[in-house]
Parts: C-alpha cells; structure tokens; sequence
C-alpha cells in the first residue's frame, strides 16, 4: 500500500494552494474534497489588493504575501501552461473632501507610497457617481479562482491523487507517525475545510465563523469600465458589459442560499455607484472562513503533531494562502515556529478536552 506524504481535506483555495506547493517540494498528496459549487472559493470574486481600504493602511505583512502570491502564480501558470493572472487598476471611490485628505497624507507614509497614487483620479465615466472622484490602489489584481481550482483537480485525479466525498471522521484511524482514511495512508493530514471547521471533531473548539456573503453577476449594457471600482460595493469588470458586484456581509445566516434581501441590498448600493440599470445574470452565496481576531487559524491538534490546520482566511484567502501555505510547510516539515497571530496555540485553552 502506499503511503503518501500527506492527505489535505478540501480544495478551496487554502488546500489547493497548499498541495500544489507541497508537489513543488515533491511531497506526495492526495486530496479529499466533496465538489460543490456553492464554496465560497468557488463563488469568490477572485481579487486582491495589498490595503484595508476602510482605513488606508497595508494588510498584514503585506510585503511577504505579495510576494508569496505573485511567487505562487508564476510556478501555477509555468506548471499548467495557462493564465489565471490579471493585474488590475483598482480605484477607491472618495466619498468627501475628508476622504481625499486622509489619502493624500497616507500615501506619503514610506510604507505605503509602493501601493497609493498620491494624485487623485478625476471621474472619467460618465455613468458612475463618482463626485469626489477616486484614489487608485497599486499592485492589485484578479485570480480566476475557479480555472484554478479546476485544473488543479484534473491533475489531481489524473494523477490518482483525488477523491470526491465529504469525509467522514469515524473512518479515520490514528497512529503515532501515520494516518488512516479507508484504504488511504499517509504521515499528516491537514484539514483546509473552510466554515466546515466547525463540525471536525479535532478542530471545532476553534472560534472559527461562518459568515455569509453573496454577490451578484449583472450586464451594464454600454458602461465600459475596465477598472475594478471599490465603493460601498466593488465592481469587477469580467469583459463584453458583464460584472461581478458583491459582496454583502450576513452574520447571522448559516446556508448557503441565496436570498433576496441580499440581491436588494447590492442592488441599491450598485444603484448609487452607476447610472445604467443592470440585468442580474446570477446571483452566489457562500460562507466566508472567518475568525474574531481576523487571524488565520494554522497548526497541529495539541495532542496529535500529525493532525494539521490550515484555515481561517476570511475575506482575504487569495492574498494570504500562499504566503501562509509556505509557514505552514516549514512547520511540517522542519519543525519551524508558526507566527504567534496565526498559530492555533493561542486557542489551546479552549479546549474541552
């Protein structure tokens, strides 16, 4: 029987990126995902940008994760012959003169003039309410979340390296240096499951939330914006009038249905960003990973080393994963220190048992 390096649970974009950098090392993976089309990866819009734009200040070791995605994009697209990557113009919609102030003085910050255009954008569109015009965000871009996905997993099962099932816990067997699951062996297994946390028995004392948000897929017949627009929404721009416009934020909603309320409310704050009526194509949902401290949630069960964690991305799981999938490589695989903020140490006495 063989045993494999590693079995990662799910194939989101936290467990797609991290099996793909552990092929790269020649680890040897096998991935157990139950497909769905409604994962919030899947239905996710598939951008990033380097600011918390509510703020105006960098995300969180911007600089390493910047550079783990665009390290991460080069090895996918070279390995598969294909492009998943666009960069993008992002423009942050000012809602006053007081906007536009902060953002003058942020952007000569020394640590921010890499990702702020300090001159502000007049509106150049005539079908966007854009008064106080806009500031535009550097190093941001688009991912095709779903091509990446996909191709991925053809590999995957290709390679006979893939099962399509949800995984049931009572058909895993733990020893000391390896794991089981039926017929499948191997040294670790790494839960990346996504708001599914919260019903693996080994992890589910994690303070992980489940936090739904959908968007909508419209046709603006005529609006030619090609830059991807932050206002109280964000408008991405797919190419031939169609956008992608999201997403809302539902703390209290635990399905993964669309619902009404949420395509009104996108509807309306899409109204006061453009003056063309939209056609809704389609509308998603899905349950964002989040955690309370907004901290990613990485590292081994307190009383089993081989079993892993990788989880917790929120909002931001593009820019992050490759970044943290790294982290986490060197913590299986050489014994280093996981982060203090990321590591599931700082939960240790939640637990109930």
């Amino acid at each position: 029987m063989k045993v494999f390096d590693y079995i990662v649970v799910g194939q989101g974009i936290a467990g797609t990126v991290l099996a793909f950098q552990l092929r790269l090392k020649g680890k040897h993976v096998f991935v157990i995902d139950k497909h769905r089309d409604s994962t919030s990866s899947k239905i996710a819009p598939g951008t990033y940008n380097p600011m918390v734009l509510k703020r105006f200040t960098p995300c969180w070791k911007v600089e390493e994760q910047l550079s783990s995605l665009y390290h991460f994009i080069e090895s996918f697209e070279e390995s598969f012959n294909t492009i998943i990557h666009k960069p993008l113009r992002l423009w942050r919609k000012f809602a006053s003169i007081q906007e536009q102030n902060l953002w003058l003085e942020k952007s000569n910050h020394n640590r921010l003039i890499p990702f702020m255009n300090s001159s502000f954008i007049s509106n150049p569109h005539k079908d966007i309410n854009a008064d106080f015009g806009f500031g535009e965000v550097k190093k941001s871009g688009w991912v095709d979340f779903s091509l990446l996905i996909s191709k991925f997993k053809e590999k995957l099962e290709h390679d006979g390296c893939f099962l399509d099932e949800e995984f049931d816990y009572n058909s895993m067997l733990i020893r000391q240096n390896i794991v089981k699951y039926k017929s499948i062996s191997a040294q670790k297994i790494v839960f990346c499951e996504g708001h599914r946390l919260t019903q693996n028995p080994f992890f589910n004392y994690l303070p992980l939330i489940p936090t739904k948000g959908e968007l909508i897929t419209v046709k603006l017949e005529g609006l030619k914006v090609q830059e991807l627009i932050k206002s109280k929404i964000t408008l991405l721009p797919l190419g031939n009038d169609i956008y992608k416009v999201g997403a809302t934020f539902n703390w209290d909603d635990k399905d993964e249905l669309c619902s009404v309320k949420a395509k009104q409310e996108l509807l309306a704050k899409l109204k006061e960003l453009v003056h063309v009526n939209p056609v809704v194509i389609k509308q998603h949902a899905g349950l964002r990973p989040t955690v309370k401290d907004r901290r990613a949630l990485l590292g081994a069960h307190p009383n089993y080393d081989n079993i892993i964690v990788f989880n917790g991305l929120g909002t931001r799981g593009l820019l992050i994963s490759p970044y943290l999938a790294l982290q986490l490589i060197q913590f299986m695989e050489q014994g280093v220190d996981l982060d203090p903020e990321v590591d599931i140490k700082r939960y240790k006495n939640q637990m109930s048992c």
